[in-house]
């Protein structure tokens, strides 16, 4: 049998009307274009964050893309479980590879926190620019994945700062903080439509930091007997959380 091509999928932050034509921004005009090289008359789906998809046709390539846009139709892609990933900053592309996975497994909010032990605090300069970095790669996987919802990625915060200001827990919510020597949460939920998970740095919480999240109604958390690497427990989290009360089957 032979194997249907994937449509080639587009963000742009665009307003998206149905039955109309649209000039893409550069940045669009440029991964339609030269990236996923599609062509004049293929079949392509436009998204702006709305949770629609926006099937269209390829009018004209290049620097100005052109597309013709049909009717958006309703994504079914988000999860039912509502998760924020509070990350402590990792260290060189770490970080990058966090937001990608992440995203690519329904995460609904990022929140990139500074940590006693994470990387040093960055002037207000670098952190902009770090934020439009992960706001690209996170664009790109919701791209790549198939989803039309963003992911809120949040401006930098402490973890002090985050804790002080983290919501009232709500029904069925569940708040985690990763400890890979402490693990008081043995019950496992019969449900969970809310959860926020807080991972640490290289080096992991330290001890005040964890009785902080306690006073603010986090469970320690231990993903088994091994320690896990800052990168790859958020995304093991997430799959966990997925496939037991989420949309992964």
């Amino acid at each position: 049998m032979k194997r249907k091509a994937r449509v080639a999928r587009c963000y742009t932050d665009q307003v998206l009307e149905p039955n109309s034509d649209v000039m893409l921004d550069k940045r669009s005009s440029h991964h339609l274009s030269t990236v996923l090289r599609a062509r004049t008359s293929q079949a392509v789906q436009l998204f702006n964050g709305d949770g629609r998809n926006y099937p269209g046709t390829v009018l004209a390539t290049g620097k100005k893309t052109v597309v013709s846009v049909g009717d958006a139709v309703d994504a079914t892609t988000e999860s039912g479980v509502h998760i924020t990933l509070v990350q402590a900053i990792a260290r060189g592309e770490k970080m990058d590879a966090i937001v990608q996975k992440a995203t690519e497994l329904g995460v609904n909010a990022i929140q990139p926190i500074y940590s006693n032990q994470s990387i040093a605090k960055l002037d207000a300069a670098r952190e902009q620019r770090k934020l439009a970095h992960w706001q690209s790669i996170m664009i790109s996987a919701c791209e790549q994945s198939g989803r039309a919802t963003l992911v809120n990625i949040a401006a930098i915060n402490t973890l002090e700062g985050y804790l002080q200001s983290s919501p009232t827990s709500i029904t069925n919510e569940q708040r985690w903080i990763l400890s890979p020597s402490d693990n008081e949460n043995n019950t496992k939920p019969e449900k969970v439509e809310s959860a926020i998970i807080v991972i640490g740095p290289e080096s992991g919480f330290d001890a005040e930091e964890i009785e902080a999240a306690r006073q603010t109604q986090f469970m320690p958390l231990q993903l088994g007997p091994r320690v896990l690497r800052t990168e790859t427990a958020g995304p093991a989290v997430i799959a966990i959380l997925q496939a037991q009360y989420g949309d992964m089957y």
